[in-house]
């Protein structure tokens, strides 16, 4: 995946984004892999449920715009208004 380095605002929102998924779908994702990550971002970038979707937004805005390239390079797909930047 190479390194990506989050702030301590934006892993605060990937933990409450494994947790929503974890309601939601009973799947256990571990963020220390970095397959598991990716899998976790690409389900909540397709989640149709509301909350995972707020999530996912929040986390993203705590992005640069490097980090943004970065996680489009790995194939997940963005809201048009994080995309568009």
């Amino acid at each position: 995946m190479g390194e990506i380095v989050f702030t301590q605002q934006c892993l605060t929102k990937l933990v409450k984004i494994r947790r929503e998924m974890e309601k939601e779908f009973g799947y256990t994702y571990q963020l220390s892999s970095s397959h598991h990550l990716v899998d976790l971002l690409r389900a909540a970038a397709f989640s149709s449920d509301e909350e995972i979707q707020e999530c996912f937004r929040e986390f993203l805005q705590g992005l640069n715009q490097h980090q943004i390239k970065k996680i489009t390079d790995l194939g997940i797909s963005l809201p048009a208004e994080f995309a568009a930047s």
